[in-house]
């Protein structure tokens, strides 16, 4: 009788948690360093939101592990909204790779909203004697396991995007890791390796110092943001991804709380000038989706992922 009585205590409580939240800090955790597109988008989010409520959002970087260091925090965190993790594709389906993990990443996050669906993009270092993929396919074949790509980390979405790629084109290339965006653009930007994978926003900036050379997108059709840019199924790679970028609380957050967050952020996001920003900088989309569409969405992304790690044979650990 006391247990119910608990529950049904913290049942009534939860609209008004809803309509004091946030009474406190509230922080955003991110699993990459500073500097690439999912801390671009926590940063401004954190920024929006602080205006929305008067109240202090901080973006907090906790990286490493493809993410699984950030997830886990944030997953034994207490589920009050005040401990977020602004996830990427990468980040979240890093908890699919891993065979020991402190979480299981089905069930320990709270979908919030999605922010932000956009392509990878393939650039290569301008040193590298190709001016497109078929060029650059033609040097790897010629060449087997002695050209390097860079990825963002081991088992991350720009990792696996990469090896997909590898696999479609019949390539063997050896895979360099870096903690995070900005660190392997720069090592690609300098020549030390031949190609890579990774987003729009942290790749175009060398693209136009011509330090890299865009070669496609993965996305279905062509992006707003690099138009003169063909996609790998235009030249002939039978491969498409996509990456993604959402807000997560950890399971068992007030859903009040969810849906306030959700509300307030899908405003922020549907203004023309966030809308402008996201798909010139990262030649993102978005759509309207709740809490549920959300959910709905991870479980056939993630199924979809989770055959892709098994066909290309990624285990970290």
């Amino acid at each position: 009788m006391k247990r119910l009585l608990s529950v049904l205590l913290a049942l009534l409580a939860f609209p008004v948690a809803a309509q004091n939240y946030p009474a406190k800090t509230v922080r955003i955790i991110v699993p990459f360093p500073a500097g690439g597109s999912t801390d671009v988008l926590a940063r401004m989010a954190a920024q929006k939101l602080n205006e929305s409520y008067g109240q202090v959002f901080i973006a907090e970087n906790r990286p490493g592990a493809t993410g699984t260091i950030a997830g886990a925090f944030v997953a034994k965190s207490p589920p009050d909204g005040y401990t977020l993790i602004m996830h990427s594709m990468s980040t979240y389906t890093a908890g699919y790779l891993y065979r020991k993990l402190s979480y299981d990443a089905a069930t320990a996050f709270a979908p919030i909203v999605n922010c932000t669906v956009n392509p990878f993009y393939l650039v290569s270092a301008s040193s590298l004697p190709v001016k497109n993929v078929a060029e650059l396919i033609a040097l790897a074949r010629r060449r087997p396991n002695e050209l390097t790509f860079a990825t963002v980390g081991m088992g991350s979405g720009a990792h696996l995007a990469t090896e997909m790629f590898n696999a479609a084109a019949g390539i063997k290339a050896v895979a360099v890791a870096y903690k995070g965006s900005v660190p392997a653009m720069i090592a690609l930007a300098s020549g030390e390796n031949a190609y890579g994978i990774n987003n729009i926003l942290d790749g175009q900036p060398y693209v136009k110092q011509g330090k890299l050379r865009a070669l496609a997108v993965t996305g279905a059709k062509r992006s707003p943001a690099v138009p003169d840019v063909p996609t790998l199924l235009e030249s002939g790679i039978q491969v498409e991804a996509n990456l993604w970028t959402g807000l997560f609380a950890p399971a068992g957050t007030p859903r009040a709380i969810v849906n306030k967050l959700n509300e307030d952020i899908g405003r922020m996001l549907e203004t023309p000038q966030m809308k402008e920003w996201l798909m010139s900088s990262l030649g993102g989309e978005i759509a309207p989706n709740s809490p549920e569409q959300f959910s709905a969405f991870l479980a056939t992304d993630s199924t979809r992922w989770q055959k892709i790690i098994k066909q290309i044979g990624v285990q970290l650990d």
